[in-house]
């Protein structure tokens, strides 16, 4: 049995849970429902859970704000939200699972059994603990989780050069030269990216404005990075890149 506590400021929200809990995961065992963060920081301490149930937005604290006050983390965490998609893309970017309340019984499945597979794992701390970093910096500092062969590799926004499609996969550039091969769309990849920052240029690649040194209409028109390289825009996407850069139109 997985031993859990629910936090949420909703009695609705925790009984609907609770309810759902019981019929489609036998395997999770409720200690407690906790109608505040500071009732979940008391339970945490008492019980010691492998994983919480913990709404995002409450009065007096937030569930952000409520593990920041904690010692250590050593428990696996499913938020549980309303339909938000700056949150949605905050737990996106850290990989971290969450719920959008109403609570669907397969999405709430899914989250049961990632959850159980990160229990007693290093990898979900860290994945938490990236994630209330993320919150507390502007989205160029903050670091997005690309997937790996072991994990994630945590990597700051503002490191990214440019993101080129390889199939089914897409190749992160980094600076210093490094590269990353994920396992994920290039679409996949440029909705985890700041909008404010980044660009598609061409239907396989996104790129970092704030690494564009040059732009050169020659041949249909390309960009120069700060590193040196030269990257084709695409005819279709030319337009909207020369008016994010604040150029006129050819």
């Amino acid at each position: 049995m997985i031993s859990s506590i629910i936090i949420d400021d909703e009695q609705h929200c925790i009984d609907a849970l609770g309810a759902d809990l019981g019929k489609h995961c036998p395997n999770v065992e409720v200690l407690a429902k906790c109608a505040s963060a500071k009732e979940g920081i008391l339970a945490i301490k008492k019980y010691k859970p492998q994983l919480i149930f913990l709404d995002v937005e409450m009065p007096w604290m937030n569930g952000f704000e409520m593990l920041e006050l904690l010692d250590h983390i050593d428990f696996s965490i499913i938020f549980t939200t309303a339909y938000d998609k700056f949150a949605a893309k905050a737990f996106r970017i850290s990989a971290v699972d969450y719920l959008l309340k109403p609570v669907d019984a397969e999405d709430l499945k899914t989250a049961v059994k990632k959850a159980e597979e990160k229990i007693n794992s290093a990898s979900g701390v860290v994945n938490i603990q990236n994630l209330l970093h993320n919150i507390r910096q502007p989205e160029q500092q903050q670091k997005i989780a690309l997937p790996n062969r072991e994990g994630y590799e945590f990597t700051r926004v503002d490191t990214i050069l440019y993101c080129s499609a390889e199939g089914a996969y897409t190749k992160v550039f980094l600076t210093g030269k490094r590269s990353l091969l994920i396992s994920r769309t290039l679409g996949d990849i440029e909705e985890m990216l700041p909008y404010e920052s980044f660009i598609r240029i061409h239907h396989s690649t996104v790129v970092n404005l704030n690494a564009v040194t040059h732009y050169l209409r020659t041949d249909g028109g390309y960009v120069v990075l700060n590193s040196g390289e030269k990257l084709m825009v695409s005819k279709a996407k030319k337009d909207a890149l020369l008016q994010r850069l604040g150029l006129k139109k050819d």
